[in-house]
C-alpha cells in the first residue's frame, strides 16, 4: 500500500475518534491500578459492532473480507491510544481457525468470535524457547479416542478471559523440530487448565496456561496430525506485521508529545526546541517514525494469495521490517525520556506508559538483534532479501 486511499484515511479517522473516547489515558490508569483487569467485554462488543473483529475474514464466513493492508488504519489507531485488549492476537487466532479448521469447527466458533461474544487466543509460546517457534515441549498423547495435553504455555495476553485457546502440542518428534506439531481447541473450563497471572512490560495482563492432563476429543484437533507448523508460522508473520503497524501509532503519539513539551518547556530563558541538540534529536525521532511508517505499510503488503506462495521470502522481508521497527522503538523512546527529563518516567504522565509500550513492541516476537541474525543467516545461505 504505497499511498493512503480515501477509504484508509476515513477508516483511520473514525477509528481514532472512537478510541480516543473509549480508550483514553484515564481509563488506562484505572486498569493499571486495578488488581484484576479482566477483558472489557463491553468494549470488545463495540469492536465487533464496528466490524473490526471480522475485518480479515471473508464475507462468506461473516467477515468484511479486507486485506491486511486495508485493516492497517485500525491497528495504527489502536497504537496511538491506550488499547490493551488482545486485538492482534484474536485476529491471528481467527486466521488459524479459518485456514486450519474444518466446517464444523468454523461454524461453531467463527460467528461468536466475529460478533464479540467469544474470544479465542493462540497459546503457543513456551518458557525457554526464545523466539524459536519450533521449540514446543507440550505433549499431546492419544487417549480414549481423544488427546491428553500436558505442558505450559506462557505470556498469553488476557489468557484467563478467553473462551478458548488454540494450543500447539507435539504428537510426534522432539522439541526443536518443525514436524510433529498439531493445534488443538481447548475450551475454557476444561478440567486440568490452570493459570499463573503476571504483567507484561507495560502492565498488560498476561497469564501462563498450565495444561495438566487436559483431555480433548479428537474433533478438537485442527488440520492434519503433526502438520501445523506452517500455519503457526503464517500466524506469526501476521502478528509481526501488525506489531510494526501498531508501533507507528505509538511512535507518532510519543513524537507529538515530545515536540509539544519541547516547544513549551523553557530552560535558561529559552524554549527547549530552540537548542540545537534538542532540535536534532526531534528530527532523528521524526525520521525514525516516518521510516517505520513506510516499512509497516510494506509489511502489511506482504499478505495475499500471491505473497503466500513465497512464505520463506516473506519472513525475511518481515524480519527486515521488524528490525527497523525495534530500532525506532528504542531510539524514539530513549530520546523522548531524555528530552522530558525525570518527569518522562512518572506514572502520572501518559508518555511514560507509551514509552513502556514501545519497549514491549521492541522485544515482542523478536528484537532487532534476533531479526538481523535471521537475515544474516539467510544471506550466509545464499538467500536473503536481495537474492
Amino acid at each position: 500500500m504505497e499511498t493512503e486511499t480515501q477509504d484508509n484515511l476515513a477508516l483511520y479517522d473514525s477509528a481514532a475518534r472512537f478510541l480516543a473516547e473509549q480508550c483514553g489515558f484515564a481509563r488506562h490508569l484505572r486498569i493499571q491500578r486495578s488488581s484484576i483487569a479482566p477483558l472489557d467485554r463491553a468494549l470488545w462488543a463495540r469492536f465487533a459492532d464496528m466490524g473490526w473483529l471480522g475485518v480479515l475474514l471473508p464475507e462468506s464466513d461473516g467477515g468484511l473480507g479486507y486485506e491486511v493492508a486495508d485493516a492497517l488504519p485500525i491497528v495504527e489507531a489502536m497504537g496511538q491510544q491506550f488499547v490493551t485488549e488482545p486485538y492482534q492476537e484474536a485476529l491471528a487466532a481467527m486466521q488459524l481457525l479459518l485456514t486450519q479448521g474444518d466446517r464444523t469447527q468454523r461454524g461453531h466458533w467463527l460467528p461468536s468470535l466475529i460478533e464479540g461474544s467469544a474470544l479465542m487466543l493462540l497459546a503457543h509460546a513456551e518458557h525457554g524457547a526464545g523466539y524459536d517457534l519450533r521449540c514446543v515441549g507440550t505433549r499431546a498423547q492419544s487417549e480414549g479416542g481423544g488427546y491428553r495435553l500436558d505442558g505450559t504455555k506462557c505470556a498469553v495476553p488476557f489468557g484467563d478471559s478467553a473462551d478458548g485457546w488454540l494450543v500447539s502440542a507435539r504428537t510426534g518428534h522432539e522439541s526443536g523440530d518443525a514436524e510433529g506439531l498439531s493445534l488443538f481447541i481447548v475450551e475454557a473450563g476444561s478440567a486440568g487448565v490452570h493459570f499463573a497471572r503476571h504483567e507484561g512490560i507495560c502492565g498488560e495482563p498476561c497469564v501462563d496456561i498450565v495444561l495438566d492432563g487436559v483431555v480433548v476429543p479428537a474433533a478438537a484437533r485442527l488440520g492434519s496430525d503433526g502438520r501445523a507448523y506452517p500455519a503457526i508460522e503464517a500466524a506469526h508473520d501476521l502478528l509481526l506485521a501488525l506489531a510494526c503497524v501498531e508501533s507507528v501509532g505509538t511512535l507518532k503519539s510519543v513524537l507529538d508529545s515530545t515536540c509539544a513539551y519541547a516547544r513549551t518547556r523553557h530552560q535558561f530563558g529559552q524554549r527547549l526546541s530552540s537548542f540545537q541538540v534538542i532540535s536534532h534529536r526531534l528530527v532523528d525521532m521524526f525520521t525514525q517514525v516516518e521510516l517505520t511508517r513506510s516499512v509497516a505499510r510494506f509489511a502489511a503488503d506482504q499478505f495475499g494469495p500471491a505473497r503466500d506462495a513465497h512464505a520463506r521470502r516473506r519472513r525475511q522481508l518481515l524480519s527486515a521490517c521488524k528490525a527497523q521497527t525495534s530500532t525506532a522503538c528504542r531510539l524514539v523512546g530513549e530520546h523522548a525520556v531524555q528530552i522530558h527529563g525525570g518527569i518522562g518516567m512518572t506514572e502520572e504522565l501518559a508518555l511514560s506508559h507509551q514509552v513502556k509500550r514501545l519497549l514491549s513492541i521492541e522485544r515482542r516476537l523478536g528484537d532487532r538483534f534476533e531479526h538481523l541474525g535471521r537475515i544474516a543467516e539467510a544471506v550466509s545461505a545464499g538467500e536473503g532479501i536481495y537474492a
